[in-house]
């Protein structure tokens, strides 16, 4: 039987420490030698070679800088587009003000486009922010305002007098502060009542079961005019007492008013 040589055994034991990555990395090494002498013994041979390689760099370069652009705009397209939305929803709140406003001027001064006898005020402070019954309006001496004057609402309705006034700004108190008294009238025959403020822009008046006053009539300042401020709402009568209470309620909401109109007074 023939024993295998030792040469032979060598051999294989050194091709089986050869593995495939380093074969590989030889191979790349070679290459790498071989395109460095072709590099410096012959440029044109080795600008060929190499021209695919960098175009293909080039390229993914170029799509890499687009990509990384691509990027850039949209973040540019979406702040731009967060800050129109911001301005759009600025500019519905101020046109929904302003329309607001006109509306709530027109329920005051009317469709007249001329100017207003009085002075114009907006309320600053209402009940329940200001005392209840009490406004608190942007006209001073500065306008004009004057002590006792008289403030209308929409309508023409009177809401009460000027309490106290400062430069830019004074205080209405409203005849339905309660414990304020004032002159008015109701019913068809024109029945004289003092009215009674019960806080909240309601009254209270007290008057002959004989007067023939009913619901649903309305009641007037007295003074030049109609000036309407209420109407009966429920009339309280004893079988006892010859007279009647009667309860009146506003035309006027003190809680809603923004505007207000103050007479002008001659100095």
């Amino acid at each position: 039987m023939k024993r295998p040589s030792l040469r032979r055994t060598s051999a294989r034991s050194r091709n089986a420490l050869a593995t495939p990555g380093q074969v590989i990395a030889g191979v790349l090494i070679l290459m790498m030698v071989v395109l460095a002498i072709i590099r410096f013994a012959a440029p044109g041979v080795f600008i060929a070679i190499a021209s695919p390689v960098w175009h293909v760099g080039a390229y993914f370069s170029g799509g890499v800088q687009y990509v990384t652009r691509g990027f850039s705009s949209a973040e540019m397209l979406g702040r731009e587009r967060d800050r129109l939305l911001t301005e759009n929803v600025a500019l519905q709140a101020e046109n929904l003000r302003l329309n607001t406003r006109a509306q709530d001027l027109q329920a005051l001064l009317g469709s007249r486009t001329e100017a207003t006898a009085g002075i114009l005020a907006a309320v600053l402070a209402r009940p329940p922010v200001a005392p209840y019954d009490v406004l608190i309006i942007d006209q001073g001496t500065s306008s004009g305002v004057s002590l006792g004057a008289i403030a209308y609402g929409p309508g023409g309705t009177p809401l009460g007098t000027v309490a106290s006034v400062s430069t830019r700004s004074s205080r209405i108190t409203l005849y339905s502060n309660p414990g304020l008294e004032t002159a008015a009238w109701t019913g068809d025959t024109r029945v004289p009542v003092m009215l009674k403020g019960s806080g909240s822009g309601g009254f209270t008046a007290e008057l002959s079961k004989a007067a023939g006053v009913m619901e649903g009539q309305g009641v007037y300042i007295a003074g030049a005019g109609a000036l309407p401020v209420g109407q009966v709402a429920r009339i309280d009568s004893s079988p006892s007492s010859p007279n009647v209470v009667l309860h009146v309620h506003p035309y006027l909401n003190p809680f809603s008013l923004t505007w207000v109109t103050i007479e002008r007074m001659n100095p």
